[in-house]
């Protein structure tokens, strides 16, 4: 998650400021993929992708098995590409069983 937090801020795409807690509750509660009616997709990734799976990494629990890739294609811009190839990679170990 280190790893994707930087390349975000590399390519630029990490966003520049939290969303309010207001924002944040009602992207929680959103029934959306990816809470695309709440928040942009790369503050998705930041404040409720990346924590969350901080949490379970932490906790070692099982990955669920995600598939985040293709709407990363989809909301990102060009300058993502390296975002969307680590998003690749944490798909692929998310699907293996036993992680």
């Amino acid at each position: 998650m280190d790893n994707l937090e930087l390349i975000m801020q590399e390519e630029g795409i990490w966003p520049d400021a939290k969303p309010t807690r207001q924002v944040l509750d009602s992207a929680l509660q959103s029934t959306v993929p990816f809470a695309v009616d709440s928040l942009p997709f790369e503050s998705w990734l930041a404040f409720i992708f990346i924590p969350k799976m901080r949490i379970i990494i932490a906790q070692k629990q099982t990955l669920p098995a995600m598939q985040i890739t293709p709407a990363a294609q989809v909301y990102l811009n060009a300058n993502g590409y390296r975002t969307i190839a680590q998003l690749q990679t944490i798909d692929d170990i998310a699907s293996e069983k036993g992680v």
